[in-house]
């Protein structure tokens, strides 16, 4: 029996000649190709005592892509993806779409237009710098500031030449995994500079209401609540990145502030009968975040041997007096006090050929927290890209 994948590779070759317009001998050029990120881990230490010593085999991702040129200014992606379930878990591995939507270049000089599942702009071009997705997401895409896909509209393209450039996005604004719950979208612009070959100077920000006085007809968006939901979010960013062919290095800090989603000069009271508290008083305050990374790669003088390091700071939280949750049973309050982590990211990467990357790494997690010990992964990742080439149909 023909597997799942068997099948869609057939579907998606007799489907390609269907895009074409109905005009002479057009061709249409298609390609099927993806990545697999898989590890070996082992938790040396970890924060939570029953993590400690636990070790897995696991995908962390698979990408099955297909994309048919239409025309030479039209395109076509269609991608899945796939990742090992968490640890424990007896479930299946099951794709879903990451990705499916239509480019269509030239309608704009100099710009493409994309409409549907599609790539967003808050970290694509630090991403492509870092270079190393395969050992981690980026700072903003780690702790869930943006999606990496979402659904909706981009502009993408150069201004001025081929030194300045910009993107554009207008989406639901809850990710690749969800469906639009509030009548409200977000917004998203990233402006970049590129001066000199290798060097990135990049501006981001994404604005979104959130209509928090608004009848809830869906789940919030839970990266824009905190205590309660904020009425609005935005994100502000900025990135430097330099590359070279023998080291790369890069800086990205962003700052993320859920309006009024948290409370400040709080009251509380017991109540006799239940003994729980409540909250008689309070007033509702911003929940800012803020992050950085700092990042670098390099070619070593062994042959297909390379050097990366990372290092995040990320604060939660960064009100001392703002308070995002409550615990009516103790009356206990949890602000933005001693909840920064920072985290360490550090290996080679032997490429023994082209597309195939063996990476032994270690990941280190400190907590400010105090009586929390440090998380300390050791890993050893395996890096597969395959392409078919170009499949021509006419």
């Amino acid at each position: 029996m023909q597997s799942h994948y068997q099948k869609l590779i057939m579907f998606l070759i007799i489907l390609s000649p269907q895009f074409l317009p109905e005009v002479g001998h057009t061709q249409s050029v298609s390609k099927i190709d993806g990545v697999i990120y898989s590890d070996y881990y082992y938790n040396l230490k970890n924060s939570v005592a029953s993590e400690k010593d636990r070790n897995a085999f696991q995908y962390r991702r698979i990408y099955f892509t297909f994309e048919n040129n239409i025309t030479s200014a039209i395109k076509f992606r269609f991608r899945l993806e796939s990742e090992s379930n968490s640890y424990g878990s007896t479930a299946k591995i099951n794709p879903f779409v990451k990705h499916a939507f239509l480019e269509w270049g030239k309608l704009i000089p100099q710009h493409t237009l994309q409409f549907g599942i599609t790539e967003t702009n808050a970290f694509k071009n630090s991403e492509e710098y870092w270079g190393y997705r395969s050992i981690e997401k980026t700072i903003m895409d780690l702790n869930k500031i943006s999606s990496s896909a979402d659904f909706g509209v981009a502009l993408k393209g150069d201004l001025f030449g081929n030194k300045l450039h910009h993107w554009l996005t207008v989406m639901n604004g809850t990710g690749y995994g969800a469906a639009e719950g509030d009548r409200y979208k977000k917004v998203g612009y990233s402006l970049w500079l590129t001066p000199i070959p290798g060097l990135i100077l990049e501006g981001y920000g994404d604005y979104e209401n959130q209509g928090a006085s608004d009848i809830q007809t869906a789940t919030p968006l839970s990266t824009a609540k905190d205590y309660t939901l904020a009425s609005s979010y935005y994100t502000v960013k900025s990135f430097v990145g330099y590359s070279q062919p023998k080291y790369t290095v890069g800086v990205d800090v962003f700052q993320r502030v859920n309006s009024g989603s948290g409370l400040k000069n709080i009251v509380t009271q017991q109540d006799n009968l239940t003994n729980k508290y409540k909250i008689i008083s309070s007033e509702q305050a911003d929940v800012t975040r803020f992050g950085y990374s700092i990042f670098a790669s390099a070619i070593t003088p062994i042959n297909g041997l390379k050097v990366f390091a990372r290092y995040d700071y990320f604060d939660n939280n960064t009100g001392n007096s703002v308070f995002t949750k409550f615990d009516e049973s103790k009356g206990t309050l949890t602000s933005g006090k001693d909840d920064e982590t920072t985290m360490i990211f550090a290996g080679l990467d032997y490429i023994p050929v082209g597309n195939i990357h063996i990476m032994p790494n270690v990941i280190v997690k400190n907590y400010a927290k105090s009586g929390l010990d440090s998380d300390v992964t050791l890993r050893l990742t395996l890096y597969c890209k395959y392409d078919s080439g170009k499949i021509s149909v006419e």
